[in-house]
C-alpha cells in the first residue's frame, strides 16, 4: 500500500527495498513502515532483511538513499570479533559535506579494550589541491591510557609554481598497530615518516624546505634517531653552454641534525657539476661527467671516542664516463598471431673515480659523510625482446615479451669495506678487500604469454660460485578471475621466505584466494589468509580467516556487500 504526502514524498505500508533484477529478488528489506522522499532519503522502522524468502536480520530503523548523488547518513554497522579485540561493534556515520568534502565518523566498542573513536576527512579543490585527515583513538581498558592514530596528508597548491605538502603519521606508541590494525604493512610496520615541506619552482632552478621526522618503532626509544629539522635543498637544473655540448648544474643541500641525545648539528652540501654528451662513430653514444663536492660542518654533543666536534670541512673531487651504442634486429616469425620479434642490445662501459681523502676527523650524521673513495669499472649489457602480434585484420598490437639487464664492476682501486664497521657498504656488491670484482646483478621480466609474468632480480658472486641474493617468481592469471603466482627471496642469508597467491574462479559463483609467507629462517609461517567469496547480481557474501603468528593475532570476517548499498561486516 503506499500512500502520496507531496510531489516527492510517499509512504509505503510494508514497503520493499532492494537493487536486485526480476520479480523475485536475491535480497531485499522489508519494512513495516517505509518513508521515502525521492532524490534524497528512504526510512524505515521494524525492518528485516531477507536473503530469498528467509528472513535474516531485524534493524528497528534504517536509512538509505534514493537517489545517485552522495548521502549523508548511518552505514552499515560492523560486527567483529578478534584474539586481541574481542568482541567489538563499530557504528559509521558518512557526511557529504559538500561535493568536494566528505567524512566519515565512527563509534568502535571493544570487549577487551574500551570504546573507540575515529574520524576520516577528505577535501579537493579545483587547483588540485586536496587533503586527507584521518584520526583514531581510544582509552586502552587493558593498558589504562589512551592511545591513538593521526595521519594528515595534504597537497596546497599556493601559486602554480610554488606548493605546500604535509605527510604526516603519528602514534601514541610502538606497539599501536600491533594491537589495532590486521591490514599487512601496518601492524609490522617498523619506521613512521612524517614530513611538512614547501617548494617553490623556476625554470631553471628549485628550492624546496623539509621538516622530516622519524619514528623508529624497532628502537627501544626515539631519543637517538637522528632528524632532519630543517631540510632545504637547492638545485640548478642542467643548462646548457652556448656552443658546446656541456651542461652545468649545481646540487645543494643545508640539513640540521637533531636529536635528545648523542651528537647532533649542521651539514652544508655543495656540488657544482658538468656533463658533456658526444654521438661518436659507429653509434657510439658518449657520457661523461665531473665535479667536486664540498662538505662544511658544525657538530656538537659527540660523546665519548666520537670524532667530529666543532667546525670543519672537506672537499672531494669525482668524475665518471660511459660509452654505450644500441643494436637493433627484427625477425619474421610463425608462431600463431605472433608475427616479428623486434630485439634490441644496449651494451654499456662505464668509469666512476671518486678522490680518497681521510675523512676520520668528521662527524658521522649518516652514510654521506663517509665517501668510498676509489675507482670502479663497470659493464652492463641490456636486452628487450618486443612481439608484434596480427590476429586477422585487425590492428597489430605490440607486447613486450623480454627485460634482461646483466651487470658487473671491478674495484680497481679504494676500499671495499665501510671504514666505520668493517663491511662491505653495499652488502649486495663489494664483496671484500682482494676481491675486486661486485656481485653480477642479473634483472629479468619474461613475458612470453599474455597471461604469465615471470620476473627476478639477483646477485650471483663471482668467487663463491653461488647467488648473495635472490628475488624470482611469477604470475600466472586468466580473464575469469583465476590466478596464481610465487616469490621467493633470499639475501646474504639473513633473511629467506616464500610467498605464493592463488586465486580460483572455477566453481562459479564462487571464488577462493589464498595467500601465505613462510619465512625459512623463521621455520614457520609468517602469514597466512584464505577468503571464499559467493557472487551473484546484485551482492555477494565472503568469508575471511588470517592467521599471522608474528603479530599473535588471529580471526575471521564475514561480509556482505549489497549493490547500490556497501559492505556489512562480522568479525
Amino acid at each position: 500500500k503506499m500512500i502520496k504526502l507531496g510531489e516527492d514524498k510517499y509512504r509505503l505500508d510494508h514497503g520493499t527495498f532492494t537493487t536486485c533484477d526480476g520479480n523475485n529478488p536475491s535480497w531485499k528489506f522489508v519494512s513495516d513502515n517505509m518513508d521515502v522522499t525521492m532524490e534524497d532519503y528512504a526510512v524505515g522502522t521494524n525492518t528485516i532483511f531477507y536473503i530469498k524468502d528467509v528472513p535474516s536480520f531485524y534493524t528497528p530503523y534504517i536509512l538509505f538513499p534514493v537517489q545517485r548523488d552522495r548521502q549523508s547518513g548511518f552505514l552499515f554497522p560492523r560486527f567483529g570479533n578478534t584474539s586481541k579485540k574481542g568482541l567489538n561493534f563499530d557504528i559509521p556515520y558518512y557526511w557529504a559535506i559538500s561535493p568536494s568534502q566528505e567524512a566519515t565518523i565512527d563509534v568502535d566498542v571493544q570487549t577487551r579494550r574500551g570504546v573507540g573513536n575515529g574520524i576520516e576527512y577528505a577535501y579537493k579543490r579545483n587547483n588540485d589541491s586536496l587533503g586527507k585527515l584521518y584520526e583514531y583513538s581510544i582509552y586502552d581498558t587493558t593498558q589504562n591510557k589512551g592511545r591513538g592514530n593521526l595521519v594528515a596528508q595534504q597537497q596546497e597548491w599556493l601559486s602554480p609554481s610554488l606548493v605546500f605538502k604535509t605527510d604526516v603519521d603519528l602514534i601514541s606508541d610502538r606497539t599501536f598497530f600491533l594491537d589495532f590494525t590486521e591490514e599487512n604493512g601496518l601492524y609490522n610496520r617498523q619506521i613512521l615518516d612524517s614530513s611538512v615541506s614547501l617548494t617553490k619552482n623556476w625554470q631553471n632552478y628549485s628550492l624546496a624546505g623539509e621538516f622530516r621526522y622519524v619514528n623508529d618503532l624497532v628502537a627501544t626509544t626515539n631519543q637517538t634517531t637522528l632528524e632532519k629539522l630543517p631540510e632545504i635543498n637547492f638545485t640548478a637544473i642542467r643548462q646548457k653552454l652556448p656552443g658546446i655540448p656541456l651542461y652545468l648544474a649545481l646540487d645543494s643541500s643545508f640539513v640540521n641534525y637533531y636529536r635528545d641525545s648523542d651528537m647532533r648539528g649542521q651539514r652544508i652540501n655543495l656540488r657544482p657539476y658538468a656533463t658533456a654528451y658526444l654521438s661518436m662513430p659507429a653509434g657510439l653514444e658518449l657520457s661523461a661527467w665531473g665535479g667536486y663536492r664540498e662538505r662544511l660542518y658544525n657538530a656538537y654533543h659527540a660523546g665519548a671516542g666520537e670524532s667530529g666536534n666543532g667546525s670543519r670541512g672537506i672537499g672531494i673531487a669525482d668524475a665518471g664516463a660511459t660509452v654505450s651504442t644500441s643494436l637493433s634486429r627484427i625477425y619474421d616469425t610463425a608462431w600463431g598471431a605472433l608475427r616479428k620479434i623486434k630485439h634490441t642490445m644496449v651494451p654499456e662501459v662505464g668509469y666512476s673515480f671518486v678522490e680518497e681523502k681521510n675523512q676520520d676527523p668528521l662527524p658521522f650524521f649518516d652514510y654521506s659523510d663517509r665517501e668510498l673513495g676509489g675507482s670502479v669499472a663497470s659493464w652492463s649489457i641490456t636486452n628487450y625482446l618486443t612481439g608484434k602480434f596480427q590476429e586477422g585484420d585487425g590492428p597489430p598490437v605490440y607486447r613486450d615479451l623480454l627485460y634482461l639487464r646483466l651487470s658487473q664492476g671491478y674495484q680497481i682501486r679504494g676500499v671495499t669495506k665501510d671504514p666505520l664497521t668493517g663491511t662491505p657498504r653495499d652488502l649486495l656488491a663489494i664483496v671484500d678487500d682482494g676481491k675486486r670484482l661486485t656481485d653480477i646483478r642479473i634483472e629479468a621480466s619474461i613475458t612470453p604469454i599474455k597471461n604469465l609474468s615471470i620476473f627476478t632480480d639477483s646477485r650471483y658472486n663471482p668467487y663463491d660460485t653461488r647467488f648473495s641474493s635472490v628475488t624470482t617468481g611469477f604470475d600466472v592469471k586468466d580473464d575469469k578471475d583465476n590466478k596464481v603466482g610465487i616469490s621467493y627471496r633470499n639475501a646474504m642469508d639473513q633473511f629467506e621466505y616464500l610467498e605464493g597467491r592463488l586465486g580460483v574462479s572455477l566453481v562459479k559463483p564462487f571464488v577462493f584466494n589464498y595467500t601465505a609467507r613462510y619465512s625459512f629462517d623463521k621455520s614457520g609461517f609468517l602469514e597466512t589468509h584464505y577468503s571464499l567469496e559467493y557472487k551473484q547480481q546484485c551482492w555477494s557474501v565472503s568469508f575471511t580467516y588470517y592467521d599471522r603468528p608474528v603479530a599473535g593475532d588471529h580471526g575471521w570476517t564475514l561480509s556482505f556487500n549489497l549493490a547500490g548499498i556497501g559492505k556489512l561486516k562480522a568479525h
